[in-house]
């Protein structure tokens, strides 16, 4: 099974720097954050369907993965050929993202 490419819009490229930032500033594993989040675009990269179906995004086939140890959903959507993580948002919020 060939992996689909994974992009992040900008949006969901700016909830990274965010989470990350946060995660150093308040987390004692440092380099957690980075490794759970490559193993997770790699397993949506070659498992897509692994995630949730998120209905209350706005967006037609969005799903999310939930990141247990960085207590963090990662949103995305997909087809033959690519994912589009649309959002990378904090569990801990109890809410999702805005409309992606």
């Amino acid at each position: 099974m060939k992996p689909r490419r994974v992009r992040f819009t900008d949006t969901a490229r700016q909830h990274v720097d965010r989470e990350h930032s946060w995660w150093l500033q308040n987390r004692d594993h440092r380099d957690v954050f980075v490794t759970d989040l490559e193993a997770a675009i790699q397993v949506v990269a070659v498992l897509p369907g692994a995630g949730t179906p998120y209905v209350q995004g706005g967006v037609t086939g969005l799903r999310r993965i939930y990141l247990r140890r960085l207590d963090c959903h990662i949103y995305y959507t997909f087809d033959d050929h690519e994912v589009l993580v649309r959002a990378v948002w904090g569990a801990r919020r109890e809410r999702g993202p805005a409309p992606l």
